[in-house]
């Protein structure tokens, strides 16, 4: 009887993410449900890496790379509400969060197109739909956030 040596290979975009890392990337998962936990190390706690042949590698770009094949836009974030989970269809990057803005919009019969009311960002690109269908621009919330002074802090 002859035995048959199983090589095991992995689709990935070229240059991207070497195949070793990938087979070290899946051993790091677990099944719960329809998600894939991540059970690897998390820098500051919170964000998975992979660590493989001396190279840092943030999983959620791995996970995001091996399901869409091609680079993410932005940050990617589990949008199941699962903190860990490294699912390709459950995670989104800018690109794929604005659409869903944009939809959430336009399901409520508000269309976000042209300036946002301060007149600075467009709001196809940065607008959203409060609850109250109030519509606000995340590029005007990220600059009142940066200007606003620390709680505590003493003006000199």
């Amino acid at each position: 009887m002859t035995s048959r040596r199983i090589v095991r290979t992995a689709p990935v975009t070229p240059g991207a993410v070497p195949t070793a890392a990938i087979w070290a990337f899946r051993e790091r998962l677990d099944r719960a449900g329809d998600h894939r936990v991540w059970t690897g190390t998390a820098s500051k706690g919170t964000t998975p890496v992979l660590f493989h042949d001396d190279t840092v590698y943030p999983a959620r770009r791995v996970a995001w790379i091996l399901h869409h094949g091609a680079a993410p836009v932005g940050l990617v974030k589990a949008g199941c509400g699962v903190r860990l989970c490294m699912h390709g269809p459950h995670l989104t990057d800018d690109v794929t969060r604005q659409r869903e803005r944009i939809l959430y919009a336009a399901l409520h019969g508000i269309t976000l197109a042209g300036p946002c009311t301060a007149g600075t960002h467009e709001l196809a690109e940065y607008g959203y739909v409060r609850p109250n269908r109030v519509t606000e621009c995340r590029g005007c919330d990220n600059a009142r956030r940066r200007t606003k002074p620390l709680e505590g802090a003493r003006a000199a």
